[in-house]
């Protein structure tokens, strides 16, 4: 078990450190953006102009760095589930399910590691929650 969580931590954290540096710092190969007035183009030109995606490689960037530590995985994991769900959410509601392949992929790791730091987000799943005095 504790290699398919250092496997599943590496996985999850080295990819998204090298896509957070790819939307900062473009080095990969991108397809080149819709111009047709598709759902998926209206996204990418409002998101592009504004360093809405900048925002979002930091993110990545900086969650897939805590998730690679090891001992902040916790903390990681929790910044990067907003971001799969956006990941996933453009791939099934904008893209009508293409490409999403990656984004399960990456979907399954977090919630493995989840499951396997689920001490860590027990206080999160309370039902007598109380504020500090």
């Amino acid at each position: 078990m504790k290699i398919a969580i250092i496997g599943s931590r590496v996985l999850l954290g080295l990819g998204f450190v090298v896509f957070g540096l790819n939307i900062l710092f473009p080095f990969l190969p991108q397809p080149p953006p819709p111009s047709d007035g598709s759902m998926v183009a209206n996204f990418m030109a409002a998101f592009g102009p504004s360093h809405w995606m900048s925002l979002v490689g930091v993110f990545q960037l900086v969650a897939g760095a805590l998730v690679l530590f090891g001992g902040t995985a916790p903390l990681g994991l929790a910044l990067l589930a907003p971001v799969l769900v956006n990941i996933l959410a453009f791939h099934v509601l904008l893209m009508g399910g293409e490409g999403i392949a990656p984004g399960l992929v990456f979907t399954i790791l977090e919630v493995f590691l989840l499951y396997a730091y689920r001490n860590h987000f027990s206080g999160l799943f309370t039902t007598k929650a109380k504020p500090n005095p």
